[in-house]
C-alpha cells in the first residue's frame, strides 16, 4: 500500500482544521443567537440577507441558505416578528414579495463579534499581506462547497 501524496496529506490536514473551525463557528453563533432569543438558523439567515445588501425574494433566501421553502417562510416569520426584516410587495411585480433586512443592533451581539474580530486581527498580525491574500482567495474559493 502506498502512502498518501503530500497534496493528499495537506488536503486532509486542511479538512481537519476546517471541521474544527466550522464546529467552533456553529457553537459560537448558536451562543450569540441565543443572546437575542433566536436560533442559529434564523440568525444566520439574517446574516445572509445583510451580506446580500439588497432585498431578496423568499425563494432567493431559500436558495442561498439551502433551506426548504416552508422552513424559510417560518424563519422569515420569526425574523419579522423580531423586527429584523420587513416583507413588501415587489413594486415591479406585485405577485412577488421582497424581504428587506432592517438595521438591528444589540450590545451583547456587538460585543461578542467585536471580540472575535479583535482576536482575528491579532492572529492576522502573524501573517504577511501576501499570506492573508492567499487565505482570502482560498476561503472565497470554497465558500460555495456544500
Amino acid at each position: 500500500m502506498s502512502s498518501p501524496s503530500p497534496r493528499a496529506e495537506a488536503t486532509e490536514r486542511i479538512a481537519l482544521h476546517m471541521q474544527e473551525v466550522i464546529a467552533a463557528a456553529v457553537l459560537t453563533n448558536e451562543r450569540i443567537a441565543r443572546l437575542i432569543g433566536l436560533n442559529v438558523v434564523d440568525f444566520q439567515t439574517f446574516g445572509v440577507l445583510l451580506r446580500q445588501g439588497s432585498p431578496m425574494t423568499p425563494g432567493e433566501v431559500s436558495a442561498a441558505t439551502a433551506l426548504p421553502s416552508s422552513t424559510t417562510t417560518r424563519v422569515l416569520d420569526r425574523l419579522e416578528a423580531k423586527g429584523m426584516v420587513r416583507r413588501e410587495a415587489d413594486p415591479d411585480d406585485r405577485r412577488k414579495v421582497l424581504v428587506h433586512a432592517l438595521p438591528f443592533e444589540d450590545a451583547q451581539v456587538g460585543q461578542a463579534y467585536g471580540q472575535i474580530m479583535k482576536e482575528m486581527a491579532e492572529v492576522h498580525e502573524g501573517f504577511s499581506l501576501a499570506e492573508l491574500a492567499i487565505v482570502e482567495r482560498y476561503l472565497a474559493s470554497i465558500t460555495s462547497i456544500r
